[in-house]
């Protein structure tokens, strides 16, 4: 059986997570009931299960895809700093 090792596939399962994240944040009352001091908190939860995963990749053999959960980590965390943030 081929293990899959490619950045692509990092990319989208590290997408997951956040996407999920994002959905329950804007279209739920999750975070108003079990965070409410924390608007953040679900993507700080996204990013703890990406880690995770990342973990799992570089114990694993598979570089490639943890590269790519890394990197979509990065640019959204780095997106959810910048929106919450800055205001225009």
């Amino acid at each position: 059986m081929q293990h899959k090792n490619n950045m692509f596939l990092g990319l989208i399962l590290g997408v997951i997570l956040p996407v999920i994240a994002h959905l329950l944040t804007k279209h739920s009352e999750i975070i108003a009931q079990l965070m409410p001091q924390k608007p953040l908190g679900l993507y700080v939860l996204a990013l703890t299960g990406n880690i995770i995963a990342v973990w799992y990749c570089y114990r694993n053999d598979r570089e490639q895809v943890g590269k790519g959960i890394v990197l979509v980590t990065f640019l959204g965390m780095l997106l959810a700093v910048i929106t919450k943030t800055i205001v225009i």
